[in-house]
């Protein structure tokens, strides 16, 4: 996925909601420079976010099964790396499934600027 510097870029994960499995939790971590940090985490008490650079800049849709997906607004340049999303599953007789998908995000700045900035300011038209 990539995303624009000081945009917005969707992180995809989804999935086949499971009759009889209930979501335990939901989390996406990212890594960077091999060290991974946990962003956020949804489970039975709420949603997280644990990484105060994300405050305020990240959600997950709430009421859409299926749909974990990850948006991340106004990016940053930091905000590159490798972000895994991770659902935990529990089963009627109590077992767990997990499922991990791992999406790479780099942020660009912007490649084509519109084409206005090319043009002069207007004081420098004689």
């Amino acid at each position: 996925v990539t995303g624009t510097w000081m945009g917005s870029a969707t992180v995809p994960c989804t999935y086949v909601p499971s009759e009889g499995f209930t979501v335990q939790t939901l989390s996406w971590s990212v890594e960077r420079d091999s060290s991974s940090s946990t962003i956020f985490r949804r489970d039975a008490s709420g949603d997280h976010i644990l990484l105060s650079k994300f405050r305020g800049r990240v959600s997950v849709p709430k009421h859409s099964p299926g749909d974990a997906s990850f948006l991340i607004e106004n990016l940053e340049m930091p905000d590159s790396g490798r972000y895994t999303c991770q659902i935990i599953w529990r089963s009627t007789d109590n077992s767990l499934i997990t499922k991990e998908v791992t999406t790479i995000v780099k942020v660009v700045k912007e490649v084509n600027p519109p084409s206005s900035s090319w043009e002069l300011p207007s004081s420098l038209h004689q």
